[in-house]
């Protein structure tokens, strides 16, 4: 059975998961959880990961508090489009299906005041007398109701109103003498060793270009969701000009094919980045690696 809607909801869920098909391996049934992805990605084997990208199951995720416009539901999975990630074929948003109960329907009041954004790989949303409710992950959104409390902020949340701590909205190092390209590296580092994960944007995975979409969210910049439309942004910076925080973008046949790769520069000659699935997030010295003959072009969007 199916509904058609064309209605705005929320991600309830900490991390909804959007796949192309409502069609699940029965290992991927811990995704469609609404309090994290921790057991579902701690339970696959790298192989388990590489299916995602072999099969091309997943095309990305949303986090909680993000809206989408859902166009259909079918059988309990409502076919979306995730407003906050562009995809210039989908002007709503980026299209797939999320499983129905990891979105709110209920409408927020409008919320015109600041909003704080989560800076640290994971913190709680706790209820406003102190239990927890979710675990947030890096780069969710939140609307601040009031700020009067020195520890907490009081947010509106499609859960209702929650608290949040300020230090999990802050970096977890001084930003005061550095550039926002190297907050950006500064950032990605607190995520290094962390498994690649096909279509990720949140704490629990990232692939290549999740994870840089995601660290450019924390400062405040709307980057594309996938490669093909990141190169388009931002500034093109020369090899020999670029800064901690320039995006380096990497195409087959020794950079005149398709674009497939993006990574972070970290320092001089050295990269941050979401190598491939069974991989996990690290560094490479470009001049050591067949990417050097790939390199297309860097961009700053900082």
């Amino acid at each position: 059975m199916g509904v058609n809607c064309m209605q705005t909801a929320r991600v309830q869920a900490a991390v909804a998961t959007v796949w192309r098909q409502p069609k699940l391996r029965s290992i991927d049934n811990g995704a469609l959880a609404n309090d994290g992805l921790a057991a579902w990605t701690g339970q696959m084997s790298d192989a388990d990961t590489l299916g995602l990208e072999k099969d091309n199951l997943l095309v990305t995720q949303a986090l909680f508090n993000d809206p989408v416009l859902v166009d259909r539901v079918v059988d309990g999975w409502a076919y979306s489009y995730v407003i906050s990630q562009t995809d210039a074929r989908h002007p709503k948003g980026y299209p797939g299906w999320i499983w129905a109960p990891q979105l709110s329907m209920t409408e927020l009041p409008v919320q015109t005041g600041p909003t704080v954004t989560v800076r640290q790989p994971f913190t709680p949303l706790l209820r406003p007398d102190g239990s927890t409710l979710l675990q947030l992950s890096l780069g969710t959104e939140l609307a601040v109701v009031s700020s009067a409390d020195r520890l907490y902020d009081l947010v509106q949340t499609p859960l209702g109103i929650g608290k949040v701590a300020k230090r999990a909205t802050q970096f977890s190092f001084a930003t005061k003498d550095i550039s926002r390209g190297q907050t950006l590296v500064q950032l990605g580092t607190t995520l290094l060793d962390l498994r690649y994960l096909w279509g990720g944007t949140s704490a629990y995975g990232y692939d290549c270009s999740g994870f840089m979409y995601g660290l450019h969210r924390c400062i405040g910049v709307t980057l594309a969701r996938d490669v093909s439309e990141q190169v388009t942004q931002g500034t093109t910076v020369a090899l020999a000009d670029a800064q901690p925080g320039d995006l380096c973008f990497f195409a087959h046949n020794h950079g005149q094919g398709a674009l497939h790769h993006v990574a972070m520069v970290a320092s001089e000659g050295w990269l941050l980045h979401a190598p491939t699935p069974g991989k996990h997030i690290t560094y490479l010295q470009l001049s050591a690696t067949y990417l050097q003959d790939e390199l297309v072009t860097i961009k700053r969007n900082w």
